[in-house]
Parts: structure tokens; sequence; C-alpha cells
């Protein structure tokens, strides 16, 4: 009897130790899968909320399907059957998803790739991330202004319908297998069929998306005593608000005022700014060298003068003084005589000699004087 009590103690203490080695190597097997789990899983891209939702996501020991609220890896497959979904970011901003809706999310050297099956997407980024929406027909890069946020909406049917919203910033869409592309700006609208324009004015009521917070805030209330067990909880949902565009400031083309003599005024002349909208950075701020300031001063005379001027008359040569004409000699003076020469003082000789003679024995005939 000593020697089967001694055989039955020694067999309870080998099952005994038999099943603390066994769960040891259970033990040991799970926090191996669970360290192998927590190595390879991808990295966590947000946290996402909603109604009818569900995250698929690929994990070394498989897929893992996880109802909201959850977290979002890159790779995770989003599927919104109906209702609103709110996906918060890690990097800063926020995906509001209007269902039903279906997008992967990949994550790769700081940028964020959505790739969108059919649904409404409406990212609201404030981190200068690169972000793009991917469709089967077009390429969607939301662009920051001035280094402001982002935030646009894009939808898209399952018959290949898209309409596309801009609240802030301007969205570049470019499609899959073309060069060409185009910007929507900020404020703007377009709609979009099989991957081409179609208008440029959307549906703002029909392509908005916003996810309600009202419901998130407000207490839950105690359901009723009457009221079933099955009976679900009830949603509160505001209606969307149209994207206002930003007004547009009048410019002022009157001219300053005139100034006075006592109060300069200051000119700056600097280059034009620019913007370039393939760029999402802002331009760079002109050089100081290239700016220049300009005092301009009117002075007030004493005295004002409102008139016309001419010129000074010139000044003639002095002239020669002319001598005076000589008077013309009246009409009984007579110019004098010449002087009679040797000639004529010998005929006058010989005609007073031949007068004489003629008093006293007077001449007839040829030849006497008449």
């Amino acid at each position: 009897m000593l020697a089967i009590r001694v055989r039955k103690d020694h067999l309870a203490i080998g099952l005994k130790l038999f099943s603390a080695a066994l769960l040891a190597v259970v033990a040991s097997v799970s926090l191996r899968d669970a360290h192998i789990s927590a190595q390879d899983f991808p990295a966590v891209i947000g946290r996402i909320e909603g109604d009818d939702l569900e995250v698929a996501t690929t994990t070394p020991s498989g897929v893992e399907r996880n109802a909201a609220p959850t977290v979002v890896a890159s790779g995770s497959d989003v599927t919104l059957r109906s209702g609103h979904a709110l996906l918060m970011l890690n990097t800063g901003g926020e995906i509001s998803v209007c269902g039903p809706a279906h997008f992967k999310l990949i994550q790769s050297a700081g940028s964020v790739t959505l790739a969108l099956d059919y649904g409404r997407v409406r990212p609201s980024l404030e981190s200068s991330d690169t972000f793009t929406i991917y469709t089967p027909t077009i390429v969607a890069t939301p662009i920051a202004i001035a280094g402001g946020m982002r935030d646009t909406t894009l939808g898209l049917d399952q018959s290949g319908e898209m309409c596309v919203l801009t609240e802030r910033g301007a969205l570049r869409v470019e499609p899959q297998f073309a060069e060409q592309g185009m910007i929507v700006p900020q404020g703007g609208s377009m709609s979009l069929s099989g991957g081409q324009v179609s208008s440029l004015h959307a549906d703002a009521s029909a392509c908005s998306c916003d996810y309600p917070r009202a419901h998130l805030d407000a207490p839950s209330a105690a359901p009723a005593a009457s009221a079933p067990a099955s009976h679900a909880p009830q949603v509160d949902i505001a209606a969307l608000a149209s994207p206002v565009a930003p007004p547009r400031r009048k410019i002022d083309n009157t001219p300053p005022p005139s100034a006075s003599g006592k109060e300069p005024v200051y000119t700056v002349l600097m280059p034009a700014l620019s913007f370039n909208a393939n760029s999402p950075e802002p331009p760079p701020t002109p050089a100081p060298e290239t700016i220049m300031l300009v005092r301009e001063v009117r002075l007030r005379p004493l005295y004002e003068f409102r008139g016309r001027v001419n010129p000074a008359p010139e000044q003639a040569a002095p002239t020669q003084p002319q001598s005076a004409p000589p008077a013309s000699a009246s009409p009984n003076q007579q110019a004098p005589a010449p002087k009679p020469g040797f000639f004529d003082r010998m005929r006058n000789f010989f005609r007073s000699l031949t007068s004489n003679n003629n008093e006293t024995s007077p001449c007839a005939g040829v030849g006497c004087p008449g």
C-alpha cells in the first residue's frame, strides 16, 4: 500500500510539471507573435470614427477588420457604408468622409495618398506635407496659398461623375492618361464626367461634405422606459452650408490728394508681387536692394504770379549819323558859267572886231553875222 501511494504522488507531481511546461511554451509563443505583430504593423496615419464603418488592415498575421472608432494605418482599406466619418491625421488636419465611400490610404516619405474608388472626401490640411487624391481618371493635389490652410472637397460617384469644390487654397486637377491639366482657384467649383470637364459650376449642396459635429458634443440622452432595446440612437444632422466665395475688394484708383508744403509724400517703388500656382511654396520676398523710397515735397512760395511772361525785345545796333542832303537851288538862281578857254577868247575877240565894223558899214550878203 505504501508503494502504491508513492507512485501516485510521483504521477501527480509529473502531471503538474508537464502542465507548467506547456503553459510556459504557450505563453512564449503568444508573446513572440505579439512582438512580431507590433513590429511589422504598418505606420499609423490617424484615427477614424463614424457611423457604419469598417477598416481592413493587412498585417503579417492576416487581415484585421475593425469597426470605428479605430486607427487607420498605411495601406488600410476604409469602407463607409452610410452616414459620415471623420479621420483625424497625426500630421495635423482631418478628412471628412460622406458615404457611401471606399478608399485606401498610403503614407510614404512624408506624403499621404488617398486612392478614392467612390464617395465624397473633404481634406482640411494644416501641415505642408504633400497630399494627393487618386481616382480612376484624374489626380487632384490641394495647393496652399501663401502658406495657408488647404480645404477642398472632391466627390466621385460610382457612375464616374465627379465634382470639385475649393474653400481654402486651390486644387490642381490632372488627367491620369493625358499631359494637360488645370487649376481650380480658391472659391471655385467644377464638374467632370469621365475625366473631362463638363461644367465650371458644380452644385455646391450636392458636392459638399461636412462631418456633423453637433451629435459629438451633445450628451447622450437616456433611453425611455417604453422604448424597445433595439431602438437606434438618434443622430442630429445639420444642414450643410454652401461654400462662400471670398469677398472681392474694390480697388480705389483715385489719385492721392496733393501734398502741402509741410507734409512730404513718401512713395515706395518695388517689383510687382507674383504668384506661381505650380509651386506650393510662397514666392520669395523682394530684395531690399530692389526697393526705392521716393520723398516728394511741394514748396509753397511767398508770392504767386499768374499770367504770361513775354521775352525781352532785342536791342538794335547803333548806326552812323548821315549828312544832311544839300538844299535844292532856287529856280531863279543859275549855276555859274564855266570859264572860257583859249579858243573861245580868240573867237570872241574876232567877233568883237567884226561887230564894230558892222556898225559903220553894215554887212550884207552871205557870211555876214545875222
